[in-house]
């Protein structure tokens, strides 16, 4: 484990939360599961799921200004990138990220598929509707060669959800009023959307 502490396991209790939808590459490469909301040590955290075949999950650098967040690896080893650290993971690792870290979430490696429950918090409805827009994406194939929707299809669920996501070495104010509503303009020209 890395950073403050993380929350409990989530799905260790004898009730996890269940699944409120479940989105499935039509290759098989990646799964998103997103859960109901979880109450942990007196806060409301966004749960889903993961999955990736071997080599897939790679996502672009990126922070959340005001979103902790959490990676709970289940199987399989993965990487992932913390400030300027690589990281390599395996099962019962716990990974935290606080609030304004630059990040690269984690990813399965070559020698073998991987999941990871991962929380947000604190829970938003923007991470839900954030978790729907990519989970469509994926459902309808819209995958770069690593089982990840493509940038422009990322950033517009960033700017029709209004998650917390922001590019890693950006300033905020220039991507609220410019690259991300470009983004998600050429994601939405590209059909890169669901």
């Amino acid at each position: 484990m890395t950073g403050p502490s993380a929350p409990p396991d989530p799905l260790a209790g004898p009730l996890p939360p269940p699944v409120v939808a479940r989105f499935t590459a039509p290759d098989g490469r990646a799964t998103v599961a997103l859960r109901a909301p979880v109450w942990l040590d007196g806060a409301w955290w966004t749960c889903l799921d993961r999955s990736y075949r071997a080599g897939a999950g790679f996502l672009a650098p990126h922070r959340h200004a005001h979103t902790d967040e959490v990676h709970m690896v289940r199987d399989g080893t993965v990487r992932l990138v913390q400030g300027v650290r690589r990281r390599t993971a395996r099962p019962g690792d716990v990974v935290v990220v606080p609030a304004g870290t630059p990040h690269v979430d984690p990813w399965a490696t070559a020698d073998g598929p991987a999941t990871v429950t991962t929380l947000l918090g604190p829970a938003a409805p923007e991470w839900l509707a954030f978790g729907l827009h990519l989970g469509r994406a994926t459902r309808a194939g819209r995958l770069t060669r690593r089982g990840q929707p493509p940038l422009p299809a990322v950033m517009a669920a960033v700017h029709a959800s209004g998650a917390d996501v922001l590019a890693a070495g950006l300033p905020a104010a220039l991507q609220q009023r410019v690259t991300t509503p470009a983004l998600a303009a050429l994601g939405r020209a590209m059909g890169a959307t669901a």
